[in-house]
């Protein structure tokens, strides 16, 4: 617990502040909870194909929101209002 604390205060070899890898992990497990929460519908995600390909997120975000699992659409949202420009 220590070392990712001390993670989250100094920057990369690359000058990338901490909090940009933070923001990638956070995204990550988004990622990997969508994967999982939309294969216990019998819905299965190529997230590979998920990552690059706008039109294939878009379908399985569509989806995904109108499942009856609350869990499910927040994830959905929040992965959604992460791929739109800020």
């Amino acid at each position: 617990m220590q070392q990712s604390q001390t993670e989250q205060c100094t920057f990369s070899n690359d000058g990338v502040e901490a909090v940009d890898v933070l923001d990638e992990r956070s995204l990550l497990l988004e990622e990997v909870n969508f994967k999982w929460l939309m294969a216990g519908l019998g819905w299965w995600v190529d997230m590979a194909q998920f990552t690059r390909d706008p039109l294939y997120a878009a379908r399985y975000l569509t989806l995904a929101k109108s499942a009856e699992s609350a869990a499910l659409r927040k994830c959905a949202a929040a992965l959604e209002w992460r791929s739109r420009p800020h």
